[in-house]
Order: structure tokens, then sequence, then C-alpha cells
């Protein structure tokens, strides 16, 4: 049983950096929520009661403002920019309101989670956890674009300074060294729900639209490349997967990357691709599309419940605490100090 909070501890989001957080007094963790197309713009609302859930669950609650861009690498780069900000931010907080911060030391202890289009940017996240060897060699070996994996180097070069000022800056707060901890979101579980991963389609939902911009528009990655680095990545082993019976929409991807990551943790809910969204009206949710669900009583679901305890799985099989990164690491990773 969840005792009820005190009023002022409450589920409640103050903005913070360039997202929101709802800061829990006691947390077992920290949620990284990336919304959907549209929706995903206004995560607090489109899904309240999602995120509500995840809160009274023991969780404190981040939530990234979806952002439209043709090129998701850098919307990836930027996520992780916004993610050792919002590190800093949250101990600072915590201890202004006189909560106990070492929950937020330990980089096992933030999870994300994704919803639809929003799952390609926490795909990518985990893809730039690889060594930047095998990113580099893919690139080439595929004949990709180098323009990309240069523009990404970069990034992850200039996100080393972003990351050193967030571990000092929490150890000011705390007297307590960070270690360096590994790459991107090694040691962070990820949770996907109805995941699609989509080019202009997934950002513009007319087809007429789609195809009088395909010709003039281009989303780096494309949906081949994004499947082929998943393929071809040892990564995601602290991923899980919700998919939904009744969603077309997410059926591809899913087959996809359970043929490619066939460890991923995989469960099938009843549902439809917004199954993730509404608000609590009574013991109704409600959401904001008439040929979705539309309306649905609290009886009848149970997303919330599957997904706190996927995420509970997840975290079982983390790393305990972060890694340090050895002098060896720190010569080729431009994440190392």
């Amino acid at each position: 049983m969840v005792l009820p909070l005190p009023s002022a501890d409450r589920f409640k989001f103050l903005p913070c950096s360039h997202s929101w957080i709802a800061l829990h007094p006691q947390p077992q963790g920290v949620i990284q929520f990336v919304g959907g197309a549209l929706w995903g713009t206004f995560p607090t609302l489109a899904y309240r009661h999602f995120l509500k859930s995840l809160f009274e669950a023991g969780y404190t609650i981040v939530a990234l403002p979806f952002r439209f861009a043709l090129n998701h690498w850098s919307i990836a780069l930027d996520l992780l920019d916004e993610h050792y900000a919002i590190r800093g931010a949250i101990v600072e907080a915590a201890i202004s309101k006189g909560y106990e911060p070492t929950a937020y030391l330990d980089a096992a202890n933030y999870a994300w989670v994704g919803h639809s289009l929003g799952c390609k940017y926490v795909v990518l996240l985990e893809l730039l956890s690889s060594p930047c060897h095998l990113l580099a060699s893919y690139f080439q070996k595929v004949e990709q674009d180098l323009e990309q994996w240069h523009q990404i180097q970069q990034g992850l070069v200039d996100l080393a300074n972003s990351r050193r000022q967030m571990e000092k800056h929490i150890q000011h707060l705390t007297g307590q060294a960070i270690v360096h901890t590994q790459p991107a979101i090694m040691d962070e579980p990820s949770l996907l729900l109805a995941p699609a991963i989509t080019d202009l389609n997934g950002a513009i939902p007319i087809k007429a639209l789609q195809r009088a911009f395909s010709n003039l528009l281009k989303v780096y990655p494309t949906v081949e490349q994004t499947h082929q680095l998943i393929e071809h990545s040892q990564l995601f082993h602290l991923t899980g997967l919700l998919q939904f019976a009744h969603d077309p929409l997410a059926v591809d991807t899913c087959q996809r990357l359970m043929q490619a990551q066939p460890h991923i943790r995989r469960r099938l809910l009843k549902g439809h691709h917004l199954e993730p969204m509404g608000i609590k009206i009574g013991q109704f949710i409600m959401d904001f599309n008439p040929l979705d669900k539309f309306i649905q009583p609290l009886s009848c679901r149970d997303l919330e419940f599957k997904a706190v305890a996927l995420l509970h799985r997840l975290r079982e099989t983390s790393a305990p605490s972060p890694c340090r990164v050895s002098d060896d690491a720190s010569s080729s990773n431009p994440f190392a100090a």
C-alpha cells in the first residue's frame, strides 16, 4: 500500500532548466520522460495521469518537452545535455527542501521512458553509449554521411564539459565526489511505450503533407539507419518494451526491435497507441483523441502497474553504482574528463 504524501509533497511540476520536474520527498529513482510528437510538447498535461502514477510509485519525474527537428541526433545530444543540467538542479532542489539527495548521485537510479516517436530519441541515447570507435566504423562501413558522425563526435566532446560542470556542482553541494559515469545512458534502464521509429510520417500525420515534404525534408538518422545501428549494437540489455494490442502504428518498430535485440523485455498490453496519454476525471481517464480510447474507466486500466513492475525488473538487473572511467578509456572516449 502506498501511503499518502503530505500535502506539501504531493505531485506538482516545477520548471527546471528546459524541463519540468516533480520532486519526490523520498525517491527510489528518477524517471526522465519523452513523449510523442505534438502531445509530447505538453507532457505535464497530455501524460498527467501516467506521470502522476510513476510519481506515486516513488519516483521523481522529469518531463522533457518534445522538440521537433529534422536532425534527431542533435535532439538526442540536447537531451543528454539537459540530463546533466537536471542532475545538478535536482540535487540543489532536494537540498533546499530538506530532502536527502543520495538517490540522485547514482546513475543507476535514473531511468528513461519514451512514448511513440519519443522512443526514437531514447534509442539514440542508448546508441550514443556505444564506444566511439564502433560508431565511427559503422558510419564508414555502410557509407553513411560522415558529416553526421563529425557532428555527433563534436557534440560528445562538448558534452564532456557539461558533465564535468555537473559533477563539480554536485560535489560542491553535497561534499561527495562523483565518479565519472559511463557514457550517455549505459547504466540507466529505459522503457519504450508503443515505440514508433519513423521519419517525417511520425511528425506529420497528414499523408498528403508527408508526400509534399518528403522530397524537400530529410530526417537523420533515417528509419533504416536507426535499425541498422540497433542491429549492430551490443547494448539494450536494460531496455523494456510495452506494446499495445490495438496499435498498428508501432507494430513494425516493435517487430524489428525484437528481431535485432531479442533480449529486450517485452510485454503486450491491451489498448491503443495513445494509451499512455490522459488525465484523470473522477474514476475515468480521458485522452484528447476521440479515435483512440477517449474515455476509460480506471478499473480497466493496467498500464501504470505494468510499467512500474517492468521498470523495477530492469533496475534489478542494472549496475549498482556508476563505474569509474579508467585512464585508458579517458584517452579514447570524448565523455572522459
